[in-house]
C-alpha cells in the first residue's frame, strides 16, 4: 500500500500562539536593544582611540567615516529587510557587533596597522547600526496586532527607556573604572593581591566586556520570531536598492517643498552636530581638566539623571512656550556650553559648564520630534523622520571633517610649541586650542540661519508651524509618490 505523504512540520511561529510570539519578541527586543547599545567604552570613547596611537585628526576622520557608513547603508536597509527577512538582518547586526568588538580587542597599540583596522572597524559598526535600524522594532510591532495587543507598544518603549537608562549608568561606571590603571591597582592592593596592571592591559578590559555583551546580543537576536518569515530572495535586489535611493531623493524633494519642515530640519542638524562634536571629544576634555578616567562614568551617570529630569521640563515647555522660543532656548544653551568648555577651568568646576550641553541634547531631539510630527501626514511620517536622521548624520560627518581640518591647521601652525611634548599632552593641547573657535562659529551660523529664514519665508518657526500652507508640501508630494 502507498503510504500517505507526511504533512510538513509547522514552523516555530506556527507552533506557538500569537500571544506567545508577541511576548517572546518583546523580551528579545528589550534584551537586544540593551545589549547592542550599552557600550562599556562610551565614557572613555575619545581617549580610547587616542591611546591606541591615533592622532586627533585621524579620530575625527574615523567619526566622519562612521557617519557616512550609516548614511550609505541606511537607505537600502529596508530593501534588504524585505528580501532577506528582518530577523536575519537583526542577527547579522549582532554578528557584525561581535566582529567590531573582536577587532578592537585584537587592535595593536601604535604602528601602521591601527588606522586601517580602525577604519574597517568603523565601517562595520556603521553597517551594524544600519542593519538593525527599525528591523528589531518591526519584528515586535507586527507581532502585537496578531496577539490583539496593539496598545502594548507604548508600554514596551517605556520599559525599554527604563532598562536602557539603568543599564547605561551601570555600564558607564564600570567601563570608566576598569579603564583606569590607578583605580584597578588600588582595588587589587586593597584586596591583598600582589598584581600590577599596566595601562595597556586596562585598555582591553572594557573592550573584552563589550565582546561578551556582543555574544549575548547574538543569543538575544536568535530569540526573535518573524511573523512574516520567508526564504531569502535576492532576485532583483540591485534594482530594489537603487529604487530605495531614488525614493529617498524623491522624499527629500517633497520635504524641501515644506517651509516648516526645511526650518525644523536645518535647525536640528545645525544644533545637533555641534552638540555631538562636544560629545565626541568629551573624555579628552575631562582629561584636559585633569580628571582621572575612573570618574568619567560618574559624570555620564549624572548627565543621564539630569536628562530624565529634563524630560518633565521640556514637556511643559512644549505646551506653554512657542516653538521659536523653545528652539532659541536650545541655541542659547549650546552657545553657553561651548563658551564655558572653551574657558578650560581645571578640575570639577570645568564640568559644570558641560551641563548646558546635556540639557540641550535632551531638549533638542524632543522638540524636533514633536515639531516634525506636526508637519508630517501619517503616510509620510516614517520617511520624514528617516530623512531627518540621514541629514543629521551627514551634518555630523561634515563637522567632524571640519574639526579634522582645524586640528591639522593648528598642529602645523604650533609645531614648535608642540614638539617634544608627550602624545597625551599634544592631544589635550590641540583640543584646548580648537575649542575657543566653536562658540563663535556656532553663533555666526545660528544667527545666519535666523536671518535666512526671515528673508526667505518672511516668518519664523512659530509662524510657519501655524501656517497650514507651509506644511502641505509633504502631504501633497506623498500622494504623488504613492501613485508612482
Amino acid at each position: 500500500m502507498t503510504q500517505p505523504a507526511a504533512s510538513p512540520s509547522p514552523s516555530p511561529v506556527q507552533a506557538l500562539s500569537a500571544e506567545a510570539v508577541a511576548a517572546r519578541n518583546i523580551r528579545a527586543f528589550l534584551w537586544f536593544r540593551v545589549l547592542f547599545n550599552s557600550r562599556f567604552y562610551y565614557p572613555i570613547f575619545t581617549i580610547l582611540f587616542l591611546d591606541f596611537g591615533l592622532t586627533i585628526e585621524q579620530f575625527a576622520g574615523l567619526n566622519a567615516l562612521w557617519a557616512a557608513s550609516i548614511v550609505i547603508f541606511e537607505v537600502p536597509s529596508g530593501a534588504l529587510a524585505d528580501r532577506l527577512g528582518r530577523r536575519r538582518l537583526v542577527v547579522l547586526a549582532s554578528w557584525l557587533m561581535v566582529i567590531e568588538m573582536s577587532l578592537l580587542c585584537l587592535m595593536p597599540i601604535g604602528g601602521g596597522w591601527v588606522w586601517p583596522l580602525m577604519a574597517l572597524n568603523r565601517v562595520i559598526s556603521g553597517l551594524a547600526e544600519a542593519c538593525c535600524s527599525g528591523a528589531d522594532e518591526a519584528l515586535v510591532y507586527d507581532a502585537l496586532p496578531e496577539a490583539g495587543k496593539q496598545e502594548a507598544w507604548t508600554r514596551v518603549l517605556a520599559r525599554l527607556m527604563r532598562w536602557q537608562s539603568l543599564t547605561f549608568m551601570g555600564v558607564a561606571l564600570v567601563g570608566a573604572a576598569v579603564y583606569s590603571p590607578d583605580f584597578m591597582n588600588r582595588v587589587l592592593q586593597a584586596a591583598g593581591l600582589g598584581m600590577h596592571l599596566s595601562k595597556e592591559f586596562c585598555m582591553r578590559i572594557p573592550l573584552v566586556l563589550n565582546l561578551l555583551m556582543a555574544l549575548a546580543c547574538v543569543v538575544s537576536s536568535l530569540r526573535f520570531m518573524d511573523t512574516h518569515e520567508h526564504a531569502p530572495n535576492i532576485s532583483g535586489l540591485n534594482a530594489l536598492i537603487r529604487a530605495s535611493y531614488h525614493q529617498m531623493l524623491d522624499a527629500a524633494r517633497s520635504i524641501l517643498r515644506s517651509p516648516a519642515a526645511i526650518v525644523i530640519i536645518l535647525t536640528g542638524l545645525l544644533y545637533d552636530c555641534f552638540i555631538r562634536l562636544y560629545y565626541s571629544i568629551g573624555s579628552n576634555y575631562y582629561r584636559l581638566l585633569g580628571i582621572d578616567e575612573q570618574w568619567n562614568g560618574l559624570i555620564l551617570t549624572v548627565s543621564s539623571l539630569i536628562g530624565l529630569g529634563t524630560a518633565f521640563v521640556v514637556e511643559k515647555l512644549l505646551g506653554t512656550t512657542t516653538p521659536s522660543r523653545n528652539m532659541g532656548t536650545v541655541a542659547i544653551l549650546i552657545f553657553l556650553g561651548l563658551t564655558g568648555v572653551s574657558l578650560i577651568i581645571p578640575g570639577w568646576a570645568g564640568v559644570i559648564f558641560v551641563v548646558p550641553l546635556w540639557l540641550a541634547m535632551r531638549s533638542l531631539h524632543y522638540f524636533i520630534s514633536q515639531y516634525l510630527n506636526r508637519v508630517s501626514s501619517p503616510s509620510t511620517r516614517a520617511t520624514v523622520l528617516s530623512f531627518k536622521g540621514l541629514t543629521m548624520n551627514l551634518a555630523y560627518g561634515g563637522v567632524m571633517l571640519m574639526y579634522q581640518l582645524q586640528t591639522w591647521v593648528l598642529r602645523g601652525t604650533h609645531r614648535e610649541e608642540l614638539s617634544g611634548l608627550p602624545k597625551e599632552s599634544v592631544d589635550t593641547r590641540l583640543l584646548a586650542m580648537a575649542m575657543p573657535w566653536w562658540p563663535a562659529v556656532f553663533g555666526v551660523l545660528a544667527l545666519g540661519l535666523v536671518i535666512w529664514v526671515r528673508m526667505r519665508f518672511r516668518s519664523n518657526l512659530t509662524g510657519l508651524l501655524m501656517d497650514k500652507s507651509s506644511r502641505s508640501g509633504i502631504h501633497l508630494e506623498a500622494g504623488e509618490l504613492s501613485s508612482r
